[in-house]
């Protein structure tokens, strides 16, 4: 993570902090880096709304928030993060659908795979 995204969540921490004191006993800890501010989860429709107004505000009027999940979990799997790890991260049932669904095979790592039957 670069520098300036570890600021940001730092400061985002902070602020938190103060939300959790405002709320005082309403506060319900599900240690959420994104809660309500009360600490719950975030129901599905106000995400989708409150993203909605960033990627828009961002440039990104066509980005939906399941195009980040599936980047990040394509990436993992292009890093070479054992599957079982990325199946976890990404809260599959199956490991076929973490498989089947992200694992995009590109151009080099076939031929990093082919590479040892070469020599």
């Amino acid at each position: 993570m670069e520098l300036g995204s570890t600021r940001v969540l730092i400061e985002h921490r902070g602020r938190q902090a103060t939300e959790r004191t405002e709320a005082g006993e309403l506060w319900i800890e599900h240690n959420l880096v994104f809660p309500t501010r009360v600490g719950t989860p975030i129901e599905p429709r106000n995400l989708n709304r409150h993203f909605e107004g960033i990627r828009t505000r961002a440039g990104y009027p066509h980005v939906r928030l399941h195009d980040f999940r599936h980047t990040v979990v394509s990436l993992l799997l292009q890093l070479r993060t054992p599957p079982h790890v990325v199946q976890w991260i990404a809260r599959h049932a199956d490991l076929d659908v973490t498989l089947g669904i992200y694992a995009h095979t590109d151009l080099d790592a076939m031929r990093e795979a082919l590479a040892p039957l070469g020599r």
